[in-house]
This record gives structure tokens, sequence and C-alpha cells, in this order.
């Protein structure tokens, strides 16, 4: 018996049943010290303590003693693939409840929980925004995310934390808790060298042009992409102080990148329609909204046809982006927002392209 192995498995399912060790240790009948130096390896629960011990963690004493086989990197992709399918093609319930039976069947896998905390916060989206506690369902789903990523991060596992720690702070950011996402940012690095900058170059002087043409597009990719988002908080900052002529030209600068690297499903084009609507343009809008639906119906499904990312592929398949866009494309349609620009002519012709994009056949 592994003396850390069991020691972390205490640890972890203790904290997962958020109980302390003084609780822990009145439940089984030892002290708080020893539970302590069984989570730290400097001791071992007795034998005769294993069933006390697993009935009061609610799991079995294989699972207590980490029987389970470990997962490969290689076994997490193939259940996040699985995983995928069911939050797609069933639903998010299905989805969570699926999940929840892989995190108690591998408690100590760090990486499966960093992939289902990360499928958790993404399917939440898909909650149907029509029901009366969206809201609030959606907000519980994603403290439960976060409450799994930290766990990544209490793992103290360097190959995972820092997708952990990003996670945390995007997930923060849309709960609007900034203070705690600006806290989770700096946890990662206050440097800004970037080592992808130059490791194409040095893939490409050793000969390794292959590798060094996929982490170009993948580089490039994420660039742009982050790009967009510094755009984007620009745009956003200018609009606050009334600077709306400076919001145009981030927002134009946003569709021109979109535009030519075929990337971002035209947020650009969506973006100015709302500052339009703000502004109480509304022929504008409803003018900048229908190019928005145009551009989003033309966007392809993956990168298969795009030059300039050939060799990227997205985590969700084209079968399951379809399921995606075709949510949004109903979500824009009860958009309440958007309601105001209802009986203008190009706000009526992009909801019928819409609605022709949705109906079956």
């Amino acid at each position: 018996m592994d003396k850390l192995n069991i020691g972390d498995t205490i640890l972890q399912l203790r904290k997962e049943k958020n109980i302390t060790q003084n609780q822990l240790s009145s439940m089984i009948g030892v002290s708080a010290g020893a539970v302590c130096k069984w989570e730290t390896g400097k001791s071992m629960p007795d034998i005769g303590l294993l069933p006390s011990l697993a009935r009061a963690l609610e799991v079995s004493v294989d699972t207590l003693l980490s029987f389970n086989p470990k997962l490969s990197d290689k076994d997490v992709d193939k259940i996040k693939r699985q995983l995928t399918e069911v939050f797609l093609q069933i639903g998010y319930d299905e989805g969570e409840a699926k999940c929840k039976e892989y995190l108690k069947e591998y408690p100590n896998s760090v990486n499966l929980k960093l992939i289902i905390a990360g499928l958790i916060s993404m399917y939440s989206m898909l909650i149907d925004k029509n029901r009366k506690d969206s809201e609030e369902l959606v907000k519980s789903k994603m403290e439960y995310s976060l409450e799994l990523f930290e766990q990544v991060v209490e793992s103290k596992d360097s190959k995972y934390v820092p997708s952990a720690l990003f996670s945390i702070a995007g997930i923060q950011m849309m709960l609007e808790n900034y203070g705690k996402s600006e806290k989770a940012l700096k946890k990662l690095t206050n440097s800004f060298i970037d080592p992808m900058s130059i490791l194409p170059f040095v893939l490409h002087k050793q000969g390794k042009n292959k590798e060094a043409e996929i982490l170009c597009e993948k580089m490039l990719l994420h660039y742009l992409n982050n790009s967009i988002g510094m755009l984007s908080t620009l745009t956003k900052i200018s609009i606050e102080t009334d600077k709306y002529e400076q919001a145009l030209l981030y927002l134009d600068a946003i569709c021109k990148i979109e535009n030519k690297f075929k990337i971002g499903l035209h947020s650009g084009d969506y973006n100015t329609c709302a500052l339009y609507i703000k502004t109480n343009k509304l022929n504008l809008g409803a003018k900048w909204f229908k190019t928005y639906v145009e551009g989003l119906l033309s966007s392809e499904y993956d990168y298969c046809n795009n030059n300039f990312f050939k060799n990227v592929k997205l985590e969700v398949d084209s079968k399951g982006q379809k399921i995606i866009r075709k949510k949004l494309f109903q979500s824009l349609m009860d958009d309440p927002d958007l309601k105001v620009l209802a009986g203008l002519t190009d706000y009526q012709q992009a909801i019928k392209m819409l609605r022709d994009n949705i109906s079956p056949g």
C-alpha cells in the first residue's frame, strides 16, 4: 500500500465531501492529528479502520486504496469525446450525470477533473434560457466547475495547474468576481516572455517544418483571438466613456480581422449592431444585424477549408458545431435586446434567414 497514494485519496475525498479533519476524525473515532498524518503521508490508517473510513467518505474500500487503474492522457481524451457526445446529442443533465460517474470512478485523476470542469462550464451555456431559473442554474454549474478547477490547483500538479488557474480566472470574470479573477491570473505569471513566439523558428531551423507549420497556425489563431479580445475591451472602455467614434474604430478592426482570417463568428458585426442600437441609430443597427446574420450563416463549422488554419482541429466536430450553431440562431431570434429592431426590413429579413436555417430539412 502506497502511503502517499492513500493519503492523497483521503485528502481529496474529504475535500469533495466538504468536511474538516476534525469532522472526519469524529466520524471514525480517531484524533484529528491522526487524519492529518495520513493525509501528509507520515502514517497510514490501521487496516481495521478502512471500512469505517470508506463509509465516512462514501466510497468503496477499493476506491480508498486507489485500486482503480490510473487514467492515461489518452484514456482521458477518449472519455472527453464520449462526454462531449452525451452533452450534445442527449442533453446537459445527462452529460453532467455521466461526468459525475467518471469522477466517482476515478477520484484521483487530476487531468479528468480538469477536462470535466471545462465541459461543465462550456456546456452549461446550452441550458435552455427560457427556463425561469436558467440564470441561477447556469451560475450553480459554473460554481461547480470552479470547485473542480480549485481541486486541480490544490493538487499542485504543474502539468495542469496553469490551465486550471486560467479557467478559474475566466469563470470568475463571467460571474463578475473580478477581484478573484485577477488573483487567479496573477498566480500564473508576471512575465510577458512567451517562448511560443520563437519556438516555431527553432523548429524550422532544425528541419521540423511540419511541426513548425502546425504550431505556427495554432499560435497565429491564438494571437488573433487575443487581439480581438484586446480590441473588444478597448471598445467597451470607449463606449463607457461615450467615445463612440473610437469604439467604431476598434470594431472595424475586429471586423477586418474576422473577415480576413475567417474566425470569430462575426462578433465585430454583432457588437457594431449593438452599438448602433445603444445610440438609437436603429436603421444602422438593423443593417449590421443582417450583415452579422449573413456572415454567421456563411461561416464554416471547422477550419478544413481555411487556408490559414487547415491544420487546426476543433475540440467539437462539425456535427456538434451544427447543434451549437442552431442554438445560437434560436437565441438571436429570442433576444429581447434586438426586438427594438422589429419591423425594420433588414431585421425581418435576417430573422427569416435564421428561421429558415433552424427549420428541419
